[in-house]
């Protein structure tokens, strides 16, 4: 999935892919590598003005698209490595158009206007330098006079326009610039494919209308969305590349792809690009429709993310490839070149990382709001009327309540809940919070009920299906063992049949809540000859009244005894206890439902943990300011990445490989935040009394995140198998 999450701005996607392979195939874009720098209008450039693309974000007069869909058209652009001015003038008619409506007077037209036509039709072309340099402006009787060179503009040589920033005394001017009035000198760019150029006025005279009235910021904004777009095609394609290649590139008789260091590299990678995109969405969104300080809040942490993905997944598709991908023959150095290129520019992630902490220190921050079909209005009454009824009552209360109505869990079938699609689900989560209602989480139950629905019987799922939605039973897994963790086809646990049902006899271990469940659902294995996922069987075990079982307490790093150790010596199950057939118990545990439920976004992206590291980012290095910005990034594309699940969910669309990418970010973000929060405390961290006794507990339960519920080393290598199509072992 890319950037865009719509079936439109998917069309749009494929469309534009289809079209620049056409246009401007890799063996045009390689010319361009030996080639002198020149200053031509690229041969295709009428094509795209023809087809909508220089103007796609500028509003109904071009198109009605927005800069969403210019980051879709960039994505595509910078997986094709498209050489030539499109960035650059992209950047600048969408400064040019924001300019252009600041200053519209009463016809609602200015110069600005023109220019930005001018370039959406095609008739011109246009670069952004992206900083001052050493130009500036001296206010003079018929506008400003220019001196200086601007620092390295991006296809600057091909612009018949250039968008400049200026130093007038303590303020930065921007300008818009004809290129004949100008020094312009293409360099010999570390990108041959896109040049940068040097950019220098001599006693230039630009009048008053060509000054542009924006917000200093909002150029190097824009800069960081746009070029962070493209930064995620750059290292879509670098992954592509390298998967590609692992698929087949054989060493010591196998695919390389079936290593388990080159799996662990491509997932990583995956994880890389699918932040950068949530973040690079969410900026585009936010770039005209938040205060100038979340709009730089949120381009910033975009940038950070992107660029680095851009030039460390070019970096790691080299590697992967070995030495193929060092020969200039090769197409991996255009993708490396590019990234570096961006990333000399627009400066590297911590520089951005360091601004964002910056601007969350002064209290910038983005809320995520979810906006539901008209359809959701036919839901609200109702749902009021439910959270209402429960308003004021604890989270136990409110689900016991709500349980027999539906309302606890509105996405099960009913009598159950209310057999509620996506948009019904939301709305009831809407109005909860409203209402100030929270429900109480069913810990183990969640991944009871589902299977039980399933698979149960009728008298299991009437004895155990209402009691565990209204919170009355207390559930355990008992499925990892000493042997069998994330690996649970290797469990040893035996139930062997007699007279009166199943014979339970082994160990589990790592067992939340054993010592207060109620009830636990067990897989044992009952045929041993069977291949190892077809001879398991899921069983209901009753915790409290089952002789022969020894829950153990097993104490933890912390000091805490939350896991336990549960012996089985021959306890005895009753028939009933089997859920679905038996040696079908595979299937019944991997059943979750979990398409069906549907989660509102969190419309706060920083937790208390990280919120309280921003509180202290003041008096920090620049080191620490940018670790804290690299966790402020990952905490935000989590926040994305779940919004843009659920509005994929909404729309009837595959969500993807979010929840992958979730569950290897999230873990190891939560551990790194307890880290620095311990780190930050120096010598008094060592004592674990007072107020560091809570970070220390903190960072030592941390440690388990990694290891519950499958090991980020096995989650990787299930990204990169069944998301990625890298070869098993």
């Amino acid at each position: 999935m890319g950037i865009g999450i719509t079936r439109e701005q998917r069309e749009l996607a494929e469309a534009v892919r289809g079209r620049l392979a056409r246009a401007v195939p890799v063996e045009e874009v390689r010319k361009l590598l030996d080639a002198p720098a020149g200053d031509a209008r690229p041969p295709y450039w009428d094509a795209l003005a023809e087809q909508g693309l220089l103007g796609v974000h500028l509003g109904e007069r071009h198109g009605g698209g927005s800069l969403v869909e210019l980051a879709v058209v960039l994505e595509e652009a910078g997986r094709g490595a498209l050489p030539g001015p499109y960035l650059p003038s992209a950047l600048a008619a969408a400064v040019l158009d924001r300019a252009g409506h600041a200053a519209a007077g009463p016809t609602g037209l200015t110069g600005l206007n023109e220019l930005v036509d001018a370039i959406a039709t095609g008739v011109r072309t246009a670069a952004v330098a992206l900083g001052p340099g050493d130009l500036t402006a001296v206010r003079a009787p018929a506008g400003w006079t220019l001196d200086g060179v601007a620092p390295p503009v991006l296809a600057g040589a091909q612009a018949d326009l250039l968008v400049l920033a200026a130093r007038a005394g303590e303020e930065t001017l921007w300008l818009a610039v004809d290129a004949a009035d100008l020094g312009v000198r293409a360099h010999d760019g570390a990108d041959p494919t896109r040049p940068t150029a040097e950019v220098a006025a001599h006693g230039l005279t630009v009048a008053d209308d060509r000054v542009l009235a924006v917000d200093p910021a909002l150029v190097p904004d824009l800069a960081a969305v746009l070029f962070a777009a493209e930064a995620c095609g750059t290292a879509a394609r670098a992954l592509e590349t390298a998967v590609a290649h692992a698929k087949v590139r054989e060493q010591f008789g196998r695919p390389i792809g079936q290593f388990q260091a080159v799996k662990h590299l491509c997932a990583d990678m995956l994880v890389r690009v699918e932040q950068a995109r949530a973040l690079v969405w969410d900026a585009a969104r936010a770039a005209d429709s938040e205060r100038a300080e979340v709009r730089g809040l949120v381009a910033a942490l975009a940038a950070a993310a992107a660029l680095d993905a851009a030039f460390t997944c070019a970096q790691d598709c080299v590697q992967i490839l070995g030495g193929i991908g060092f020969t200039w023959e090769h197409d991996a150095h255009l993708h490396l070149r590019r990234a570096l290129v961006a990333r000399q520019l627009l400066g590297a992630g911590d520089a951005h990382r360091q601004r964002a902490v910056r601007l969350a220190g002064a209290g910038a921050r983005r809320e995520l709001r979810l906006e539901l079909p008209g359809e959701a209005e036919e839901f609200r009454g109702p749902a009021r009327e439910a959270a209402e009824s429960v308003r004021g009552l604890d989270p136990a209360a409110a689900r016991r309540a709500l349980a027999p109505t539906g309302y606890a869990a509105p996405h099960l079938p009913p009598p159950y809940g209310l057999g509620a699609e996506p948009v019904q689900q939301l709305v009831i989560q809407e109005e909860l919070r409203a209402a100030g209602v929270k429900v109480a989480e069913l810990g183990i139950g969640t991944w009871v009920v589902p299977s039980l629905l399933a698979y149960g019987t009728r008298e299991q799922q009437e004895r155990f299906l209402l009691p565990t939605l209204r919170g009355d039973l207390l559930w355990c897994q008992l499925f990892s063992e000493p042997e069998a963790g994330s690996d649970l086809a290797s469990l040893r646990t035996r139930a062997e049949r007699t007279d009166d049902g199943w014979r339970i006899t082994g160990q589990k271990v790592w067992t939340s809540a054993a010592q207060w469940a109620d009830h636990g659902i067990l897989l044992a294995r009952t045929d041993p000859e069977a291949p190892k996922h077809e001879g398991l069987t899921y069983f209901l075990v009753d915790m409290k009244n089952t002789p022969g079982i020894d829950v153990r307490p097993l104490r933890e790093i912390t000091g805490d005894a939350l896991f336990n150790e549960v012996y089985f010596d021959g306890a005895p199950l009753p028939h009933d206890a089997v859920v679905g057939e038996p040696g079908g118990g595979w299937r019944v545990a991997r059943n979750t439902l979990g398409n069906e439920r549907v989660h509102m976004a969190d419309q706060l992206t920083f937790d208390t943990g990280l919120e309280a590291l921003l509180a202290r980012a003041d008096g920090l290095d620049g080191s620490y300011r940018a670790r804290i910005g690299a966790l402020a990034a990952e905490a935000h594309a989590l926040a994305c990445i779940g919004l843009r699940t659920t509005m994929l969910q909404v729309s009837g669309l595959e969500p993807g490989a979010g929840a992958s990418v979730r569950k290897l970010v999230q873990t190891a973000h939560q551990q790194k935040v307890a880290d620095l929060a311990l780190e930050l405390l120096g010598p008094a961290g060592a004592a674990a009394e007072g107020p560091a006794r809570r970070a220390v507990h903190g960072y030592l339960m941390s440690r388990c995140l990694t290891i519950a519920g499958g090991t980020t080393q096995v989650q990787l290598n299930v990204v990169a198998e069944r998301i990625l199509g890298l070869p098993r072992d």
